[in-house]
């Protein structure tokens, strides 16, 4: 392995460390946005806890392409150096990034969502209108109908 070739398995545990940090911030900040009541609020701690194994999950598995799974002492300490440099140099950047993605993205996204939903939720409330409006009148001739028949003959003998 020459040293080039380490540097760069270096930068990358590094860049991955910046990464988790990211990510583990993001699903903390969206754990809060949520109301108090969300299930994913709740149990944060539980899903966080899952977030960290699935991060060290794709941790390993990039050490697999990189290095052929080979795992070294200095792997986790370029972690951590990635995880304190997001905290004291990226972590504004890409907070700003991470907003403009959700402001020209993810928002328009969800309210196009929101549309076909309302869309399909009145169309569906039409329908059921027409229905019972064309019904209406039958039931209305069967409550007459069963308040003539004499109750003695709707109880058994």
């Amino acid at each position: 392995m020459t040293i080039s070739y380490q540097f760069l398995s270096l930068l990358a545990m590094i860049l991955s460390g910046v990464a988790t940090g990211f990510l583990v911030e993001s699903f903390r900040d969206s754990c809060q946005a949520l109301r108090p009541g969300a299930l994913l609020r709740r149990y944060q701690r539980f899903f966080e806890i899952f977030l960290w194994v699935g991060l060290g999950i794709a941790s390993f598995y990039l050490l697999f392409h990189i290095r052929d799974g080979t795992w070294r002492i200095y792997d986790p300490c370029a972690q951590i150096i990635g995880i304190i440099s997001y905290e004291l140099w990226f972590r504004k950047p890409m907070l700003l990034g991470r907003h403009v993605f959700m402001r020209l993205i993810a928002q328009p996204i969800w309210w196009i969502l929101h549309v076909i939903v309302t869309i399909i939720r009145t169309i569906l409330r039409i329908i059921i209108k027409i229905c019972m409006t064309i019904l209406w009148p039958l039931i209305k001739v069967f409550e007459k109908i069963i308040e003539k028949i004499p109750r003695r003959s709707l109880q058994k003998k």
